[in-house]
C-alpha cells in the first residue's frame, strides 16, 4: 500500500528530520515538511492540501513535534474535518520514528497497533553513563 509522509513542527525542526533522513537513508524525499512560523503565512492549506491528496487506496502519517502544540491542533483539526481513517498522526515525534515508518515495506498496512509498536521501539532512552561498584576498577 503507497504511504505518503508530512513532518509539521515548529521552526526549521522538520526540515531537520528531512536532512537527516537524507544523510541516513536517502529518503528526505519522502517527507513532505512544513516548518511552522519561520514567515507569517498560514500554513493550514499545506496540510489541508496534503490530506486532500491522500487517495483511498493510500495511507498517510502526519508526524508533529508537540501534542497539544498550535501545529499538532491544527493538524489534529484537519484531520478530523476531512474523516479519512486512513491518515495517522504521530504527535512527539523523534527522527527514530520517522525512520522506522518510512522504511517499513511497502507491503506493510499500517494500523493504530503496529504504529503503537513502533513508538514503543522509538521512544527515547536515558544511556547511563555510571559504573556499578561491580565495573568500577581499582
Amino acid at each position: 500500500m503507497k504511504k505518503r509522509f508530512l513532518v509539521a513542527t515548529h521552526g526549521r525542526l522538520a526540515s531537520g528530520f528531512q536532512n537527516s533522513l537524507n544523510i541516513l537513508a536517502d529518503k528526505g524525499t519522502e517527507l513532505e515538511i512544513i516548518d511552522a512560523y519561520l514567515t507569517e503565512d498560514d500554513f493550514t492549506p499545506i496540510i489541508t492540501d496534503f490530506i486532500k491528496s491522500i487517495g483511498e487506496e493510500e495511507q498517510g502519517v502526519i508526524f508533529t513535534d508537540l501534542f497539544g502544540g498550535s501545529v499538532n491542533q491544527k493538524v489534529v483539526s484537519e484531520t478530523m474535518i476531512s474523516k479519512k481513517e486512513q491518515i495517522f498522526i504521530v504527535s512527539n515525534s523523534n527522527l527514530a520514528i520517522i525512520l522506522t515508518l518510512v522504511l517499513s515495506s511497502e507491503n506493510d498496512v499500517f494500523t493504530q497497533q503496529s504504529i503503537n509498536e513502533a513508538i514503543e521501539e522509538s521512544q527515547v532512552c536515558l544511556v547511563s553513563t555510571q559504573l556499578s561498584e561491580e565495573e568500577v576498577f581499582f
